[in-house]
């Protein structure tokens, strides 16, 4: 895969080269990789120039060094995104799912000029729950976070993925698992924990919403957590105008392991957005 080099890190990225069709850009969730999302990019075809990052520590993309240190992994990770954004002409459409929905968010409010459509299942973006009604949501977060640091920090990883799957999954989902996909996913867990605690501690101030005026599409499954809700609650409060689906019978994993009931919402998303996108264009010329 290529890999772009900058001061913020590596990142390895999945590029399809289509270069004469409009941009994609899929950001996976937290324990998982670009290959979440093989199922979309092959419903898609070659309709799109479809960029896929491993974000930091999954995949091909190291974890940084001194992650202790630094300033924010998250930052670092969107400082990257933004150069992978610099790396292609025109306009760009983005998808994202859990923590890469969260970082899918703060990369348009960071692009908004470069980004003409987002759509997110489910992001992670806990730090609104923080001073908001919804506190039954904060304390459930906040109590699995903490969880997750500290088997981090005693060195049980396994523990942690045990902790993790079985919380958007369900209790034994990790057992469940073959033994080397197992050790795998408990490799990801130091970096599962470091995103806990940033997108927990984000956003000292609330972030403006009022920029993100492309077509915006929430995603919510309806058998999701109650910290998820919150968040989607809050998101659709904040929002100039989002469009939003409940998709029945769908947990939190569904862009992964129900990919049949969010592709296709995804695709027509999709279709809508690019039509939207042209019709700015022609209007702007």
């Amino acid at each position: 895969m290529p890999v772009l080099q900058t001061s913020a890190g590596r990142l390895s990225y999945f590029d399809n080269e289509e270069r004469d069709a409009p941009t994609l850009l899929l950001l996976h969730s937290s324990g998982a990789t670009h290959r979440q999302w093989r199922q979309l990019i092959a419903q898609l075809g070659r309709g799109w120039r479809i960029l896929a990052p491993d974000l930091f520590g999954y995949g091909d993309t190291p974890m940084p060094e001194r992650l202790s240190s630094r300033r924010s992994i998250v930052q670092d990770e969107l400082n990257l995104l933004g150069a992978l954004l610099h790396q292609v002409d025109g306009p760009v459409h983005v998808i994202g799912h859990s923590y890469g929905g969260a970082v899918a968010l703060e990369l348009a409010l960071q692009h908004p000029d470069r980004i003409v459509s987002l759509a997110a299942y489910e992001p992670v973006m806990f730090a609104l729950l923080r001073d908001s009604p919804q506190q039954a949501a904060w304390s459930e977060i906040a109590q699995v976070a903490q969880r997750q640091v500290e088997l981090v920090e005693a060195g049980d990883l396994r523990g942690a993925a045990s902790h993790f799957i079985g919380y958007w999954t369900a209790p034994g989902a990790f057992e469940a698992m073959p033994e080397t996909i197992q050790a795998t996913v408990a490799t990801g867990m130091p970096k599962v924990a470091a995103e806990f605690g940033e997108v927990l501690r984000r956003c000292d101030t609330q972030p403006d919403f009022s920029a993100l005026t492309m077509p915006v599409l929430l995603l919510c499954g309806s058998d999701t957590t109650c910290a998820v809700r919150g968040v989607i609650v809050e998101l659709r409060r904040l929002l100039p105008a989002p469009s939003f689906v409940q998709v029945a019978g769908a947990r939190h994993m569904a862009p992964l392991q129900q990919p049949d009931l969010v592709n296709p919402l995804l695709v027509d998303f999709l279709a809508t957005a690019t039509r939207v996108a042209r019709h700015s264009l022609r209007r702007a010329g």
